[in-house]
């Protein structure tokens, strides 16, 4: 039988076997639980948490279906290495617990960047007129002082999805909702309390992008999306006050 691995708390919010799943999530992401290592037996479990066996198998069944462990029958849950999981642990791998991971927000920046201003290049070729004003609805709503911060960030999503409907592709349409989702996770909300940032700093680029898009400069709409584009690899990452801005959105913002 497996020895001590980890110590839990009894779940006290929310459904219990979704915080039973996220202690277990999280203590895999950790490290606390490797790969290849087994899950103690159900029973031993729900003392730890000091739950029925109904719920943590529930618990078990989520960690499943999000690619952490592998259940056989007879042989319990086995860990799973992180990579082989699905991308719906993003969030939780970039902050968790309090905790923003630097490393793995610059790898998914890494990543995500490059797609979105692709999917720009595209939207920009391939806009209709009305999609521009949509877009200075969007952004008189991120301006506006007065709303709710969260709600500003969401209009910032919504203009990440209008750019991918411009480009009439269903393809960046899927891949930017996805990503519109993984930045309105929990997570990632919860990290935005504790920044002192303003949705209003991406206001300027967002001007100068509509205003070159109407002027047919697609080269300067594209320039002006590329640094829309970097403040969003950004926002968390000035968790960290020492961190200087490569954006220069918080000058400009500030001038």
């Amino acid at each position: 039988m497996p020895g001590p691995i980890c110590s839990f708390r009894p779940p006290s919010r929310r459904r219990v076997h979704e915080e039973i799943a996220e202690q277990l999530r999280d203590a895999i992401l950790d490290g606390r639980l490797e790969p290849g290592q087994k899950l103690p037996p159900e029973r031993e479990l729900a003392e730890r948490f000091q739950v029925n066996r109904t719920s943590l198998r529930q618990a078990i069944k989520v960690l499943e279906g999000l690619g952490l462990v592998v259940v056989r029958q007879g042989d319990g849950a086995t860990v799973l290495p992180p990579a082989e999981a699905s991308l719906d642990l993003l969030a939780p791998m970039i902050y968790r617990a309090g905790t923003l991971d630097t490393e793995v927000l610059l790898a998914a920046t890494e990543v995500i960047k490059p797609l979105l201003l692709e999917m720009s290049r595209l939207a920009i070729e391939r806009h209709r007129p009305e999609q521009l004003e949509e877009i200075r609805r969007l952004r008189d709503v991120i301006a506006d002082a007065s709303r709710q911060r969260e709600e500003r960030f969401e209009a910032g999503r919504e203009v990440i999805v209008l750019l991918s409907d411009m480009t009439r592709n269903r393809v960046w349409q899927m891949l930017a909702r996805q990503t519109r989702n993984l930045l309105a996770s929990r997570p990632l909300r919860e990290a935005r309390r504790e920044m002192d940032r303003d949705p209003g700093e991406v206001v300027p680029c967002i001007d100068r992008c509509v205003d070159a898009i109407a002027a047919g400069r697609a080269d300067v709409a594209l320039a002006a999306l590329r640094q829309f584009v970097d403040y969003l690899g950004e926002l968390a990452l000035s968790l960290d006050e020492n961190r200087p801005d490569p954006t220069g959105l918080r000058s400009a913002a500030g001038s």
